[in-house]
């Protein structure tokens, strides 16, 4: 009974701790907010098609901007804060954020600062806490996503993958990722096509998900809503490529507890092949978009200037992504083999058609590797969300303080993001 009365003790303080840290992030979320507002009060970037639109919502102007390419369910829960207070949106989310990556990290690991400190520093990573400053999707997106995975009743996980295809079109790989491992867990050997039978019955909420999105692609004419001829699928390996480095970069302390194992795995035989492939890759696919091009106000293009667009230097890089590749793979081998060969096809499905090299597309799938991946130094993980903050803090600066001008554009403020 004691036993029992301690468990259930140390449960309740857990989750109180876990929304105490939520609420506090949540509250200097909206502290940071209120600086951008007053130094950025307009809207800015992507943000100018975003609260256009969530703005004529109110105005009950429901005419759909062609230059949107996503659903408009974060217009619709923005309705209430209209007239300047949109970003305020993202504070509200972030503590329900916090809650699904611990619910989620819960699933692999148990309660604890196993649970508490990589939920923190998923949340504090850079691309995803800079954006949510800003009127973007991204939080939305990632939140609905960690309490779909993390909730136990298939309806409602159902429900939330639902509710994220309208705030994010390629959610729907996430979606179809649970229903596979779920229909996986299920398959009895001894009983192969009946349990393979029943568990297709038992995700019926996910075949009416998946039917739903193939007949909305037919009548749309395409997985875009506005922009198609910017958001054209293109065959872009290297976008897995470059997922395993900033994957590495942003968990490189959590790393340091598997370089010899990293390091084992670099040097046998399969490597020669493996960088044979990588090579092809590199030469082949290394694709620029336009938009990349173009605007230099994102860190991708300074990346591409510098280094991607340079022959030598794609070469040079090509041994760093084979030790990223086994790195990614290595701190996720607690994870069952089909986990995660079913995560590496949905983050291929991802990223894969992606032209853009754009971090916010990252975002999801490393959320899932990292909260995934099995850590057991709670120094090296507090010393990752410290990296996360470090990284995070001169971006930011600069993006409020040092802004810059464009020759044809004179006036107009521009401002360095990721």
């Amino acid at each position: 009974m004691l036993t029992q009365l301690q468990e259930k003790t140390d449960k309740s303080t857990g989750i109180n701790k876990e929304w105490t840290i939520a609420l506090a992030l949540g509250t200097i979320h909206a502290l940071m907010v209120a600086v951008v507002n007053k130094i950025v009060p307009n809207p800015y970037m992507d943000e100018i098609f975003h609260i256009r639109q969530t703005r004529r919502y109110c105005d009950g102007d429901y005419t759909w901007d062609p230059m949107i390419t996503t659903p408009p369910l974060l217009y619709i829960i923005s309705m209430p804060l209209c007239g300047g207070h949109e970003r305020y949106i993202n504070s509200i989310l972030l503590p329900f954020t916090f809650i699904g990556a611990c619910r989620f990290r819960a699933m692999f690991t148990g309660e604890g600062e196993t649970v508490l400190v990589p939920a923190l520093s998923v949340v504090l990573l850079p691309v995803l806490f800079h954006s949510s400053l800003l009127f973007y999707t991204d939080l939305l997106s990632l939140t609905l996503v960690l309490w779909a995975f993390s909730s136990t009743n298939k309806y409602i996980v159902a429900f939330f993958f639902g509710l994220s295809l309208f705030c994010r079109q390629t959610n729907i790989v996430w979606a179809g990722l649970f229903a596979a491992l779920d229909l996986c867990k299920n398959i009895k050997k001894e009983q192969l096509v009946k349990s393979l039978l029943k568990g297709c019955l038992d995700l019926w909420p996910f075949i009416l998900l998946a039917g739903g999105f193939l007949a909305f692609v037919v009548k749309n004419g395409g997985i875009v809503l506005g922009d198609p001829d910017a958001h054209r699928p293109q065959f872009h390996c290297c976008q897995l490529l470059y997922f395993c480095v900033f994957a590495c970069f942003t968990a490189s302390f959590s790393l340091l507890e598997y370089a010899k194992p990293i390091l084992q795995s670099f040097f046998q035989w399969r490597t020669v092949l493996f960088t044979a492939a990588i090579a092809l890759i590199v030469h082949h696919f290394s694709l620029a978009h336009p938009y990349l091009l173009a605007d230099n106000r994102h860190v991708p293009f300074y990346l591409w200037r510098w280094i991607l667009s340079k022959p030598i230097y794609r070469q040079l890089l090509i041994p760093v992504y084979v030790v990223c590749f086994y790195a990614v793979d290595q701190l996720c081998k607690g994870v069952t083999p089909i986990a995660r060969l079913f995560f590496a096809l949905a983050t291929i499905a991802v990223l894969l058609p992606a032209h853009l090299i754009e971090p916010r597309y990252f975002i999801i799938p490393y959320v899932l590797w990292r909260l995934s991946a099995e850590t057991r130094s709670r120094l090296l993980c507090t010393l990752e969300a410290l990296f996360q903050i470090c990284v995070f803090a001169p971006l930011f600066y600069m993006f409020l303080y040092k802004p810059f001008e464009w020759s044809h554009e004179p006036g107009d403020l521009q401002r360095f993001m990721w």
